[in-house]
């Protein structure tokens, strides 16, 4: 196996973590794999996949008994870092079966100690990308602030627009909301909300048999693939000639969506988008909810407790970080 059992342990822990990140309003797995020090590794994996790697996965299924197949083969999955994006998604899905009615059970019983458990999670974490920043003139901080508001000025957006069921919209709305995902800070669903398009690709899924939903799904499909691609090699472009200055803007956009965690919230005025089997969608309320200060004391005990634990399993991820810089 190319990878060692720790690094095996590690990417399933890993793509564990991402993948529950997913599953919190107003934040993406790239704002885990940033903080557990992942990220540039998962760009530099995704932007590798090309041609050749179809042409030699081709290869190995029509003429896999060759030698000479075999050992192209096991150098371009070498190449594209395949066995860490395995044990990744792996992690990854298992987190998705696993953990997302355990999360959306949290969210609806328990949103303030919830969010702020997560807001406690993230925050030592911080420490990690902001160590990969390695110019700290005043121009680089300024860009903190578009990041912040990246994240933050699409919630005031929420439900002004009317979403479209052109499947060339499908497209753009796929491409835009992929590349979001990728940018730790702001989830895919989150500026499909924006975009109004949210809850029509909620219905197309409930009737993903329909011709028209079959043509819009396909669209919208084809656009995070493409979106996937184009913008990853955008991201590893300004990694290699702005780093400090791309680092600093993800560090914002990890930052504002703390905005979007903050615990204590008119709940009742979220939207409430209801899912494929007609649940009202809880993470999606959250997100959309208008954020408030606690009545008093007594209600923000529970979310202070679980700050204080989440600041603790920060901590654990600074740790888990710093030993796979030991490996």
């Amino acid at each position: 196996m190319p990878l060692s059992k720790k690094e095996i342990l590690f990417c399933l822990l890993n793509g564990f973590l991402i993948g529950i990140a997913n599953l919190i309003p107003g934040v993406s797995g790239g704002t885990f794999a940033l903080i557990l020090g992942l990220y540039d590794r998962l760009i530099t994996a995704i932007t590798s996949l090309n041609l050749e790697t179809i042409k030699v996965s081709l290869a190995l299924v029509f003429g896999f008994w060759k030698e000479d197949v075999r050992k192209r083969f096991a150098e371009e999955m070498k190449r594209i870092d395949f066995w860490f994006l395995v044990f990744l998604g792996i992690g990854l899905l298992l987190s998705v079966v696993s953990g997302a009615k355990l999360i959306q059970f949290l969210l609806q019983n328990y949103p303030q100690a919830t969010l702020a458990l997560f807001i406690g999670l993230i925050f030592p974490s911080l420490a990690v990308p902001y160590k990969l920043i390695e110019k700290h003139s005043l121009v680089v901080w300024l860009f903190l602030i578009p990041g912040i508001l990246l994240t933050i000025v699409p919630s005031f957006f929420m439900g002004d627009t009317t979403g479209s069921e052109n499947p060339l919209i499908a497209f753009l709305t796929g491409a835009v909301a992929i590349s979001a995902m990728i940018l730790p800070g702001i989830s895919g669903s989150y500026i499909m909300l924006v975009l109004g398009e949210y809850q029509i690709v909620i219905g197309k899924l409930s009737t993903i048999l329909e011709p028209s939903s079959i043509v819009f799904l396909g669209a919208f499909g084809i656009g995070c693939l493409l979106g996937l691609l184009i913008f990853t090699h955008f991201v590893k472009w300004l990694f290699l000639k702005y780093k400090s200055h791309t680092m600093t803007f993800l560090l914002g956009l990890i930052l504002g969506s703390f905005f979007i965690l903050w615990p204590f919230k008119d709940y009742a005025n979220g939207q409430a988008i209801v899912g494929r089997s007609g649940e009202v969608k809880r993470d999606i309320q959250i997100a959309t909810a208008k954020n408030v200060f606690p009545k008093d004391f007594t209600e923000a005990q529970i979310p202070l407790a679980a700050l204080a634990l989440g600041l603790l399993l920060g901590f654990g991820l600074n740790r888990l970080e710093s030993l796979q810089e030991k490996k």
